[in-house]
């Protein structure tokens, strides 16, 4: 379960011609769950730190929690998406966005959406 998880998320990673650099770690904390995170550095010197909760329940694998963090090479916040539930107020709670001045509804994005944001960023695409 969370080594398919972690090899999916290593493909999208190294199918990137913008990253510089990257790590990645899975730990398996019972047959059921376990997390991944890690960090990519981009070409720019923007990074990306994420983490990942998992759990298998049957034949799937549920994200849990999450946390994607990207900033600047000055480690400024570009985005933030996460779940955690500190923001009740914003109507997609416990899923929200940071943004340098501002938190907005979201959605819970997959890693390669927010992979591709990451990307449009470093290539100067709004």
């Amino acid at each position: 379960m969370l080594k398919q998880h972690t090899a999916m998320l290593e493909a999208a990673i190294q199918l990137s011609v913008l990253v510089a650099d990257y790590s990645l770690e899975s730990v398996q904390l019972s047959p059921h769950t376990g997390y991944i995170e890690g960090r990519i550095t981009f070409l720019d010197g923007s990074q990306l730190a994420f983490f990942e909760f998992i759990r298998q329940t049957k034949s799937i694998s549920e994200r849990e929690k999450y946390r994607y963090h990207f900033m600047d090479e000055e480690h400024r916040l570009i985005f933030r998406y996460d779940n955690a539930a500190h923001h009740p107020a914003i109507a997609t709670h416990p899923h929200h966005k940071h943004l340098p001045s501002s938190i907005i509804e979201s959605t819970s994005p997959p890693f390669s959406a927010v992979l591709a944001e990451a990307e449009a960023h470093v290539l100067g695409i709004p």
